[in-house]
């Protein structure tokens, strides 16, 4: 039986007292957001629309752009809001509340966090699995952590299929370069339709973790391999 309620619920509310909700349901076996589907669209839902240069579709595949139709909703409710804003932003899972007084630009980015890996674009899709985990508010060592573990779980997965593993980290700064095209690009298609900054300063505030997270694996891991002295080698 399909699941009827959603995994993840995002309140947002005010200081004058108004709230805002989002739904947000995932499929619970490949965690893609389930989306409702509309009548019409705005042109800049359109996959021409500052479309990134590393997008692997064509509009004869997909008119519209994935992630844009993924984050439809929260645009169209923030495109008139100043990312400097205060609310109280509410996070229900099943397994737990998360709950926090925090600027717009930080709460509209936890959302679009969870939304625009699993809206089915392909490139933005590899942090997909990190949904599984969702951290909202997550600190910048803490989306380090995440994402190089997500992403050394992901090789042994690949060398499981019969690919070769990443072990050493080389393509990694590719994957996150992806990363941050498509970032740049979505900042841009937010930018000719947002009458205020709240939208397109979320995904710069994604696009800063995503930076930060290369400069790390750059390093090789950085500081993290003092946490691993434990570990014998083989």
């Amino acid at each position: 039986m399909a699941e009827a309620a959603p995994t993840l619920l995002y309140r947002f509310t005010f200081l004058d007292g108004a709230v805002l909700e989002f739904p947000v349901e995932l499929d619970p076996v490949t965690f893609r957001v389930r989306l409702r589907p509309r009548s019409s669209y705005p042109a800049w839902a359109k996959l021409s629309f500052c479309q990134c240069p590393n997008c692997p579709f064509t509009e004869v595949e997909r008119p519209r752009c994935p992630t844009a139709e993924s984050v439809l909703d929260v645009v169209e409710a923030f495109q008139d809001r100043r990312s400097f804003e205060k609310a109280l932003v509410e996070i229900v899972t099943p397994a737990r509340t998360t709950r926090k007084q925090v600027t717009l630009s930080e709460g509209v980015s936890a959302l679009l966090g969870a939304l625009m890996p699993t809206g089915g674009c392909p490139i933005l899709g590899m942090l997909r699995p990190n949904v599984l985990t969702h951290l909202p508010f997550a600190t910048i060592d803490e989306t380090v952590f995440r994402t190089l573990a997500m992403y050394l779980l992901a090789q042994f997965f690949v060398s499981q299929r019969g690919g070769k593993g990443d072990w050493k980290l080389a393509h990694i700064e590719k994957f996150l370069d992806d990363i941050h095209v498509i970032n740049r690009h979505f900042s841009e298609r937010l930018s000719s339709t947002c009458l205020k900054d709240a939208n397109v300063n979320a995904v710069s505030r994604l696009d800063v973790f995503a930076y930060l997270t290369d400069g790390v694996a750059r390093r090789k891991g950085g500081g993290l391999s003092s946490l691993f002295d434990d570990y014998p080698a083989p």
